[in-house]
């Protein structure tokens, strides 16, 4: 097969992929992996592959999904198992044939490719950002039933997807822009007091600068208001991202980006937070700020604030207003609108 064959699909697999689940793999099952892959890539019907156990089996089809978000189009996998030969033959089930594939693929290129020229030069910072912002702008969260909501041409095309579905996107630009990213997958709560049921979730590790952080872009994107993107789960440890999401078995990340501390939107005191209202909220422009961790409840600081705020912008444009608040209790932070 050719390099330049642009009518394989195996060709349209991103360059220098980061691959974090492969590499934690024994060589025995990297070997199955590539069989796999290879596969699924030349659309067989069956791949045999050694594996000691069809549990095993499974465990690689998953981690090569979350590494190579090109295979979208498997939708699912069958399979049975030979003991006496440590083998499993694997059946993959096909969302599209293969020039609907090639097709898709192509169009995936095509589409986001300007974007990663255009962020090419920036800082590794610069272009994490610029992708959290890209798909918080272009994605809505809904369709769970379509054949494209749980994988990247979801977002990429069609503007629609799940969790699942995000993280794959956001792996599938991070390959393309030289950023070291994987999928990782556990339980997200709708309150830090964890009052409720878990439900299964989708986000991401990134390395910036070497230093691996979470990233939650449907976190993010369900908290934004518009066009104007929130940084609520941006480049997070473990020990943030723990306060509403629970998982095992990623690299660890010790490090806190803070996005809303950096770019000096921490309110730490009620004149900090004045100073930032009078300067900053407008009609139509969000006043986005974090807090510190305070020993009343969230509800309670959320009064206090938004009573912060009214005394020191009683008057806009000469025009009486209201203030709407709107926050995150686990991340603590608040945002302030003006409302006519």
């Amino acid at each position: 097969m050719k390099k330049n064959d642009r009518n394989s699909l195996a060709n349209h697999i991103a360059a220098d992929q980061y691959r974090y689940y492969y590499a934690n793999l024994s060589t025995t099952a990297q070997n199955a992996y590539d069989k796999l892959l290879k596969g699924y890539m030349k659309h067989a019907d069956s791949i045999v592959i050694r594996v000691s156990s069809m549990d095993e089996a499974w465990s690689i089809h998953r981690s090569l999904c979350y590494d190579v978000p090109e295979v979208f189009f498997v939708k699912s996998v069958k399979g049975s198992y030979n003991p006496l030969l440590s083998t499993a033959t694997v059946y993959p089930e096909y969302r599209f044939d293969y020039e609907t594939c090639l097709s898709i693929l192509r169009q995936m290129e095509k589409r986001t490719e300007p974007f990663i020229q255009r962020i090419a030069m920036l800082s590794e910072l610069e272009r994490v950002k610029q992708i959290h912002d890209y798909i918080t702008r272009n994605v809505t969260y809904r369709d769970i039933e379509a054949p494209y909501s749980h994988e990247s041409p979801g977002v990429l095309l069609y503007g629609i997807a799940v969790c699942e579905g995000i993280a794959k996107a956001f792996k599938y630009l991070s390959d393309r822009a030289r950023i070291s990213s994987l999928i990782i997958t556990g339980d997200a709560f709708d309150d830090p007091g964890r009052s409720s049921n878990g439900t299964g979730h989708a986000w991401n590790i990134v390395f910036v600068d070497s230093t691996p952080y979470h990233i939650d872009v449907t976190f993010d994107h369900s908290v934004s208001s518009g066009a104007t993107p929130r940084y609520d789960y941006f480049l997070l440890s473990d020990p943030q991202i723990r306060k509403d999401h629970t998982f095992e078995g990623t690299p660890a990340c010790t490090n806190d980006f803070e996005f809303y501390i950096t770019t000096g939107h921490y309110a730490d005191s009620k004149k900090a937070l004045q100073v930032l209202a009078k300067n900053e909220l407008r009609f139509g422009a969000p006043l986005v700020v974090k807090t510190p961790d305070f020993s009343e409840s969230a509800d309670r600081v959320a009064e206090k604030l938004l009573a912060a705020v009214t005394a020191a912008v009683p008057l806009v444009y000469g025009l009486k207003s209201s203030i709407s608040l709107s926050y995150n209790s686990a991340r603590m932070i608040f945002q302030f609108e003006l409302c006519r």
